[in-house]
């Protein structure tokens, strides 16, 4: 499948245009009704802010490994990795280890200047700390899981060599959140602006097309944000 950029223009586009879209209560179901109602019901906690915040230093990582200087990466890693300091409390043992195992990487790869790698392990660390999470979270935890695979499919493609089985791996696992995710979105517009995104993905791991993926990802990435739009607006 070719996978053009007028297409995916024109799905940012739906995109914007639904992201704020409030679902009406009166036709909710009501098993849908209590599941908005405990979301969206109690204010979220102050725990999720600090580690959103801690997480946001490893996502600017991540978007700028693969672009800028390895001096300015060095002081965006510096300043990701101190705010992480400040959540480690909050962190499960085993969430402590996974953490302190990918500082070290990424200290490895900034040393040995491999953009890849810094990005890869930056956003890993991402991917702990969001899903370190509490039940509050009016913006489900699997929003940013997408981000996550999104960011993650992205840094792959444009590896050489291209790690095509891993960009497998990489979109399975966001079908898997997707599976989860989509009965609560209430947008049924964005529900198919969604799939037809993911859909993308797959296709062009299975064509090996890298230009047909940076497609595909950019509508995902896009998404994910009219996702975070449509959480945050719902009351």
């Amino acid at each position: 499948m070719t996978v053009s950029l007028a297409r995916a223009a024109a799905v940012l586009v739906l995109a914007s245009s639904i992201a704020g879209c409030k679902p009406p209560a009166p036709d909710a179901a009501p098993d849908a009704a209590a599941a908005v109602a405990a979301r969206g019901g109690a204010a979220q906690s102050d725990r999720n802010t600090r580690l959103l915040d801690a997480a946001g230093g490893f996502e600017t990582l991540t978007e700028t490994a693969l672009t800028q200087p390895f001096t300015a990466l060095t002081a965006t890693r510096q300043a990701a990795v101190d705010r992480a300091a400040t959540v480690r409390s909050l962190l499960t043992a085993e969430q402590t280890t996974r953490l302190d195992a990918l500082a070290d990487a990424l200290d490895a790869a900034l040393a040995g200047q491999d953009r890849t790698a810094t990005a890869i392990a930056a956003v890993e660390t991402y991917r702990v700390l969001v899903s370190a999470q509490d039940g509050t979270a009016k913006v489900p935890v699997d929003v940013s899981l997408l981000d996550y695979a999104g960011f993650k499919y992205d840094t792959v493609v444009q590896a050489q060599p291209i790690d095509w089985t891993g960009m497998a791996t990489d979109v399975g696992y966001a079908r898997e959140v997707w599976t989860r995710l989509s009965p609560d979105v209430s947008s049924q517009a964005l529900v198919g602006a969604f799939e037809s995104s993911l859909a993308g993905m797959e296709t062009a791991v299975r064509e090996r097309n890298p230009v047909a993926a940076r497609v595909a990802v950019s509508t995902e990435l896009a998404l994910v944000d009219a996702l975070e739009e449509h959480f945050s607006a719902r009351p």
